[in-house]
């Protein structure tokens, strides 16, 4: 089966897609059929099999997993707007790790650096890739002085070309999370929101009331949980649908 979405980008268009069909990330192929521009919308193509053994999890359920936030000692780099890490987690049946081949992270390091060069070389002559790969994760940088385009609107072009990594990835390989950043872009952003996070809750306290906080995408609000997931004094809650989806930081009122 396939559905067609389009979007401002990439991403965009991949996220209204998912939404349409109700399925995961990691379940579906996509294929990008228009990459979009400054007045043209992104289309993607959607693929998933009518066998897959994954069913479709309730939009419920993808709320909860969204405020399901990583034990405190881990850094924001870990945090994931891609559902795709929850699989890591999974226990899988001996029948299915046997069918499941281990990630060959060397082929997917360069691959994924072969692929960014070759766009911000495009842009910058000068461009450099550097990566580093773990045992679950591989992590990209571009270093330039012209790279604008390729972090565009608030960082979503830097979200659509992360998620075009992640689709290097074999079907039949072990999920693997990708992480990009562009001229420490994504690196300034996650501190800024951090800041945010911590800002707002010391005046959620004060004036004692709620505070929604602007719309973001998953992996942002994720920052936001994580970052004061510790507090005794505030709990934040992400609601809203769609586009408009944002967190909410409320005081605790002890007694």
């Amino acid at each position: 089966m396939q559905i067609e979405a389009t979007g401002k980008s990439v991403e965009l268009a991949i996220q209204n897609g998912l939404l349409e069909c109700g399925m995961k990330r990691e379940d579906v192929e996509v294929k990008v059929i228009e990459a979009g521009g400054l007045f043209k919308k992104a289309k993607v193509v959607l693929v998933w099999g009518e066998n897959d053994q994954e069913e479709k999890k309730s939009e419920e359920l993808e709320k909860e997993d969204e405020n399901k936030v990583h034990e405190p000692e881990q850094s924001t780099n870990q945090i994931m707007e891609n559902e795709e890490t929850d699989n890591l987690n999974e226990n899988t049946s001996e029948e299915k790790e046997k069918k499941i081949r281990i990630v060959d992270t060397s082929r997917l390091e360069s691959k994924g650096k072969e692929f960014l060069l070759g766009l911000a070389k495009q842009l910058d002559e000068n461009a450099v890739v550097e990566s580093n790969s773990g045992e679950n994760e591989i992590s990209f940088s571009i270093k330039g002085e012209k790279l604008g385009k390729l972090i565009g609107y608030h960082g979503e072009n830097i979200q659509a070309l992360q998620m075009l990594l992640s689709g290097l990835k074999l079907r039949n390989e072990r999920p693997i999370r990708m992480y990009l950043d562009i001229d420490g872009y994504k690196q300034n952003k996650n501190q800024a929101i951090i800041d945010l996070a911590n800002k707002t809750a010391e005046q959620a306290v004060k004036i004692e009331r709620n505070i929604h906080l602007d719309p973001m995408i998953a992996y942002d609000r994720r920052i936001v949980h994580t970052t004061l997931q510790n507090r005794d004094d505030v709990t934040t809650e992400s609601t809203g649908e769609g586009e408009k989806r944002h967190v909410v930081v409320k005081p605790i009122f002890k007694k």
